[in-house]
């Protein structure tokens, strides 16, 4: 009795694929087709919507975030005996912002006839919001307790100032005296509202 055998077919992958339905196509790669687009579109719109609003708040971040709080805890300090010193020495003043003459003038007195007054204040001029706006001037004294410079800049609107002697670095005076004269006074001016401002009694 004679056996027949049949030998096999090995289906490959090729075979396979080309054994696929003819009428099929083959519809590209997967970036071409429109439900691709339809998932990604609203992730790529989200997130060129973000940059700007990114980019404003890393260019205007707030400048009273200080990192070195130990530090500013020194500068507070230091600021608050700089006002009692002024307190002590009876300073008073008053501050006036010419901005059709173009120029600062400032009459500083003390209730203490003793107190010797700076031949040079340094008068800051801090802008609320940009720091970049800040404008420092040295008031020279020009005659009996007045002082005078020049407005570099026309300046409107809101401001806070501070005046604080200008340390004369050959000065001789003993530490105690440097202590003393090492004041400020500070206020607020609106520009909008008055171009003058009281310190001391003088309120």
């Amino acid at each position: 009795m004679l056996v027949h055998y049949r030998p096999l077919k090995i289906l490959t992958m090729t075979h396979a694929m080309t054994s696929q339905d003819p009428n099929q196509q083959d519809e590209g790669p997967w970036y071409k087709q429109p439900w691709c687009w339809f998932v990604l579109a609203p992730l790529i719109a989200v997130m060129l919507a973000w940059i700007p609003f990114m980019t404003i708040a890393v260019k205007d971040a707030d400048d009273v975030v200080i990192d070195n709080y130990y530090k500013e805890g020194r500068m507070i300090n230091q600021r608050f005996d700089q006002d009692q010193r002024a307190q002590q020495l009876g300073l008073t003043g008053e501050l006036l912002i010419d901005l059709e003459v173009g120029e600062v003038i400032l009459k500083l007195g003390s209730r203490q006839p003793d107190v010797v007054l700076p031949e040079t204040i340094a008068l800051h001029l801090d802008h609320p919001v940009e720091a970049d706006n800040d404008l420092t001037l040295e008031l020279k004294h020009s005659y009996a307790g007045q002082y005078r410079a020049d407005l570099e800049q026309r300046i409107n609107h809101r401001w806070y100032l501070r005046l604080e002697p200008v340390s004369d670095a050959e000065s001789k005076a003993d530490s105690e005296e440097r202590a003393m004269s090492d004041w400020r006074l500070t206020g607020e001016i609106d520009l909008a509202r008055g171009q003058r401002l009281v310190f001391g009694d003088a309120e």
